[in-house]
């Protein structure tokens, strides 16, 4: 990683549970370790979608740079604390108010929009 400006983490999807198992506890070390901001997409590698980064661990030591979320904000992101994106502007409002998210407000016609985080940026 030392001959890269920038790294994008997009490892494992929303649905992944369980042991990280080879070759990517090597992948997760490095992105514990590199002073390169990395992106993460939907969720950082090693989180749980719903609670977050492990609290010991492989992965415990993990805060990307910044964190793009796919269609809405995971429950995850209350964890995260750096510069969060949300895009994928292709949800109705009925659909979002069925499923209980709020769709952000998008600029125009963007497709990514940043949002608020924990961390206050955004």
């Amino acid at each position: 990683m030392a001959v890269t400006d920038h790294v994008v983490d997009a490892i494992f999807g929303f649905s992944f549970s369980g042991e990280v198992r080879e070759p990517f506890p090597a992948v997760i070390r490095a992105l514990e370790e590199t002073k390169v901001p990395v992106t993460s997409v939907d969720a950082p590698s090693a989180w749980d979608i719903e609670n977050g980064p492990p609290s010991s661990g492989l992965g415990s030591a993990f805060m990307p740079t910044a964190l793009v979320s796919l269609t809405a904000p995971k429950p995850l992101v209350r964890h995260f604390k750096g510069r969060h994106f949300v895009g994928g502007r292709f949800v109705s409002l009925s659909i979002a108010d069925k499923y209980g998210f709020e769709i952000p407000p998008y600029d125009g016609v963007d497709q990514v929009v940043e949002v608020a985080t924990a961390g206050g940026k955004g």
